[in-house]
């Protein structure tokens, strides 16, 4: 009898050993939301803002090749090449048309509330390259929503998916564009090369 009590508490014990290493394994670990701060690869519903923001213009021109960029697309133009530089690649150049489509594609998202690579008006970075005649080989489009330009290369780098567009040894030609609104920066990054 002595036998059968300790062997039922055994197979008992058993059970409920595997009973809570299953109930266990079936536990999800928690999903972490995605950073606000990178644009997703959907189009986000568009929010209706009850009041029209303000935007503000851009503070100053910097002395780049031919002042093409507003002093903060240069505070971010700088921070990528010196990112590059750090890894041996070589530095980005200015091409304006970029410029104009990074423009056009932060104003865009700052006038349809809307963060994402893809836009409701103009489609992807490459339909808007293409509808302007650029040519490339390769291209790619970074962005960022932050409250200071400085911070931008931070988060850029912070990510895996931009980090490695920003440091593609493909891209040889940039075009920065970034539209203040509040305390806000919408900052896109367009890139094409020809390798």
């Amino acid at each position: 009898m002595k036998k059968l009590s300790v062997l039922s508490l055994c197979v008992i014990f058993a059970f409920l050993l595997l009973g809570s290493t299953a109930s266990a394994s079936t536990v999800r670990p928690p999903r972490w939301p995605e950073p606000a701060w990178f644009a997703q690869f959907y189009v986000q519903p568009a929010s209706q803002p009850t009041t029209q923001p303000v935007v503000q213009p851009p503070t100053g021109q910097a002395t780049t090749q031919n002042n093409v960029l507003t002093a903060e697309e240069q505070v971010v133009f700088d921070g990528i090449n010196r990112e590059r530089a750090l890894r041996g690649l070589k530095p980005l150049t200015i091409n304006p048309a970029l410029v104009e489509l990074a423009r056009q594609k932060s104003q865009d998202m700052v006038d349809n509330g809307y963060f994402a690579h893809r836009s409701p008006v103009y489609g992807s970075a490459y339909d808007m390259m293409r509808a302007a005649g650029i040519r490339y080989n390769y291209a790619g489009e970074n962005l960022a929503r932050t409250s200071s330009v400085e911070n931008a290369v931070v988060l850029f780098m912070g990510s895996s998916t931009h980090r490695s567009t920003l440091l593609n040894p493909r891209y040889s030609q940039t075009g920065i564009g970034i539209v203040r609104i509040g305390r806000q920066f919408y900052v896109t990054q367009m890139f094409i090369g020809f390798q």
